[in-house]
């Protein structure tokens, strides 16, 4: 059974409308100390598959990002915000991905047939055991029984 993601290069999420802007970032929002720089961006995938999307900012003078989770707003259409703490230029951009597990939690909460839900558990016992080979610790042994639990319940089944 494979699992891995297409290797083709096609991209899977397009984000377009990022908003507030001025003449497409050329020029600089103004906010004031204290006041929220709401974003709102759209972000879609080809396909039915679960998007998350991610707000990224910082201060010009900072090297490390500071994230948020976009919020769906329903069509497409995701927003997040962060407040402007002192005076100075801020940067911001949306990132945005196929979330394989949450796409696969969700078609599996919607099979009934017996033979499609044996088949989606294996599906989601390899992801989950992929995500354990990228874990440490009390996280990788935790998805390791998840996934061995899964695989028991598939092949019980059966």
């Amino acid at each position: 059974m494979n699992t891995e993601m297409p290797k083709e290069g096609r991209v899977r999420v397009v984000i377009e409308k990022v908003t507030p802007e001025i003449n497409g970032g050329r020029f600089a929002i103004k906010r004031v100390v204290g006041e929220e720089v709401v974003v709102e961006a759209d972000a879609f995938a080809d396909g039915h598959d679960v998007v998350e999307c991610l707000l990224l900012f910082r201060k010009d003078s900072e090297t490390a990002w500071h994230t948020r989770h976009m919020q769906p707003l329903g069509n497409d259409r995701w927003r997040a915000a962060f407040q402007v703490e002192e005076l100075g230029r801020y940067l911001y951009t949306v990132t945005a991905w196929v979330d394989g597990f949450l796409s696969w939690r969700h078609d599996f909460a919607r099979r009934i047939d017996p033979a499609d839900i044996t088949i989606a558990a294996q599906v989601g016992a390899a992801i989950i055991a992929q995500a354990a080979e990228r874990a440490q610790g009390d996280d990788r042994q935790q998805l390791e029984e998840w996934a061995a639990s899964l695989r028991s319940d598939a092949d019980a089944a059966t």
